[in-house]
């Protein structure tokens, strides 16, 4: 009894590993090509597992596809940090480090982050949950950047909605270069992106560099 109940557990674990594994080849091919061109041959192929077994776990592109949103959408969530302490421009500072520092940390884990960051366009977009993180960020970041405004650290002339794209962009550069290049220095890029942001929105830096 004893016996097939460790049999079956050690299934069931099995299963849970190969799906964990598809999911992750989808996230690295939805990053590098957008969700149109993504099969569940390639998902297959790319998992080192049959081409057949995506078909046979998850049924259907298009389930597949849910299920993909889904892990994405966690692995986000797991990159973005706790900031209810700070707020302004040391809020925004933390984000940003806290994605570039996954992208070294956990590759599908910054990959997913260029998911949901990447394509302003909601009809290309993963799925609507995608789309809505992806607004829900930009929104997060461009209400700690008009905190900084009213407190003074962060330049008056500094529009947050704008800033939060730019911002956006820049760690989407990042990753592309990455992607594009597996020998880019992302940790370098990363630590240099940084110090633009800071740059770009202090007001301490304006008015020191003022002559």
């Amino acid at each position: 009894m004893m016996r097939a109940s460790q049999t079956r557990r050690t299934q069931e674990e099995r299963r849970e590993e190969s799906e964990q594994r598809m999911l992750a080849a989808g996230v690295h091919l939805v990053a590098q090509h957008g969700p149109e061109k993504l099969t569940l041959t390639e998902v297959g192929k790319n998992a080192g597992y049959s081409r057949g077994l995506p078909a046979h776990h998850f049924g259907s592109r298009e389930s597949y596809l849910k299920a993909l949103a889904s892990y994405v959408a966690i692995e986000f969530d797991k990159t973005l940090p706790e900031v209810n302490q700070i707020s302004g421009l040391e809020a925004v500072l933390e984000i940003t480090r806290a994605v570039l520092d996954q992208l070294e940390a956990d590759r599908t884990r910054g990959l997913a982050t260029q998911i949901v960051l990447a394509d302003p366009r909601r009809d290309r977009a993963l799925s609507k949950d995608i789309a809505e993180l992806r607004d829900n960020t930009l929104a997060l970041l461009s209400r700690h950047i008009a905190d900084g405004i009213r407190r003074g650290e962060i330049r008056a002339t500094v529009m947050p909605d704008f800033a939060s794209l730019f911002i956006a962009a820049g760690i989407c550069g990042l990753i592309d270069s990455l992607l594009a290049d597996a020998r880019f220095n992302s940790a370098a890029g990363g630590k240099q992106l940084l110090e633009l942001i800071e740059n770009a929105l202090s007001a301490k830096t304006n008015s020191s560099s003022s002559p």
